[in-house]
């Protein structure tokens, strides 16, 4: 059997994974997938010298079942999840689209899934004939490769909340434990070993939990941002303020609308208006000349003059029986004097002087 084929066959997956990322995922850029990789890759140093220094199933204990237990979980998936999570923060996260440090958390674990399972398989290689088949070497080198991808990207929501968020520890657990569960379980050489396909399953399901919740908080964090606190209330701004620009516009003389303005003829002039109240202003405050109901009041009084004067002529001409009548006609200019208006001025002086004429003829006949 050639043991090249299943070597080259193990970088199948991680090959065809970094063209489709290359081509599919927007904004990624080709360098950072390169060094996302070379970090997964330098994630197998520290691995190897703590796995080959620190003795492993001694710390453990004598019980076969808790022993493989404990040293799947605190032994292979703490030191490996650890560093490989040490390695992504050389990638850069720190305003990083999501979508695309997944990718990129996703490429460094499947490279570095692709060597362990060539390690494993070299390894296991060896020992066929001894309890391991061919089964099982291939069902560990894929499923491997599986696992070390989906809890690379759980390391590398633990790295993106660290950067970008908060400060978060539980993806990172929760990638220790499901790599810890899968290396019990595919230990064994019995129906067991299925097992770790639903650890897969299982993965896979919280590295869509976690993403859609640092999606949820990545957002609430930008638009608490925008806000502006104020003691008194809370004024949130726009994301993208509009810039409004005043536009001077001018309207054609030959348009409807003045046409309109000027046809109408109860339209109101308000200057015109302004300028009559200034002038009635000015008239009220110059001094009024002299109207002639003074000299109305001057006649009335030279009308009861004659009136006064007629009335001893009357009383005089009493003793004659002839002066009676002429007395009695007298009378009547009196009341006539009395009944003209005191507007006009020349009506009270003609009627002035014909009273004045009459008693001038009533003495010369005495």
């Amino acid at each position: 059997m050639s043991v090249y084929a299943p070597i080259i066959l193990c970088f199948v997956p991680f090959a065809t994974m970094f063209v489709l990322f290359a081509i599919l995922v927007p904004k990624i850029s080709v360098a950072k997938e390169f060094v996302a990789s070379f970090a997964g890759l330098l994630a197998l140093i520290p691995i190897a010298l703590a796995q080959f220094l620190i003795p492993g199933m001694r710390l453990f204990g004598q019980s076969r079942a808790i022993s493989i237990m404990l040293y799947s979980i605190v032994f292979l998936g703490l030191v490996e999840e650890c560093f490989k999570a040490l390695m992504l923060f050389m990638v850069g996260a720190k305003g990083e689209r999501l979508g695309v440090w997944f990718c990129l958390s996703l490429l460094a674990g499947m490279i570095f899934g692709c060597f362990e399972s060539v390690i494993y398989f070299l390894q296991d290689f060896q020992n066929i004939g001894h309890g391991v088949t061919l089964n099982l070497i291939y069902l560990r080198m894929f499923t491997a490769v599986l696992v070390h991808t989906l809890c690379s990207g759980l390391g590398g929501f633990f790295v993106f909340y660290q950067k970008n968020i908060r400060a978060n520890i539980w993806p990172l657990f929760t990638a220790v434990v499901i790599h810890g569960l899968y290396d019990y379980f595919v230990s064994f050489n019995s129906p067991l070993k299925y097992f770790s396909v639903a650890v897969i399953l299982f993965a896979a399901m919280k590295c869509r939990v976690y993403f859609s919740r640092a999606a949820e908080e990545l957002s609430q964090k930008k638009s608490a941002s925008t806000k502006i606190l104020d003691p008194n209330k809370t004024v949130e701004l726009p994301k993208n303020p509009a810039i409004i620009i005043p536009v001077k516009k001018t309207i054609p003389e030959d348009s409807e609308i003045v046409e309109e303005v000027a046809a109408d003829e109860e339209a109101v002039d308000f200057d015109q208006i302004e300028r009559e109240a200034k002038n009635e202003l000015k008239a009220a405050k110059k001094p009024r000349p002299k109207t002639p109901a003074k000299k109305s009041d001057k006649s009335k009084g030279e009308t009861k003059k004659a009136a006064a004067k007629t009335s001893k002529t009357a009383k005089s001409g009493k003793t004659k029986s002839g002066t009676k009548d002429k007395s009695a006609k007298a009378a009547p200019a009196k009341a006539s004097a009395k009944k003209t208006p005191a507007k006009k001025s020349g009506e009270s002086k003609g009627g002035a002087k014909k009273a004045a004429a009459k008693t001038k003829t009533a003495k010369g006949k005495k």
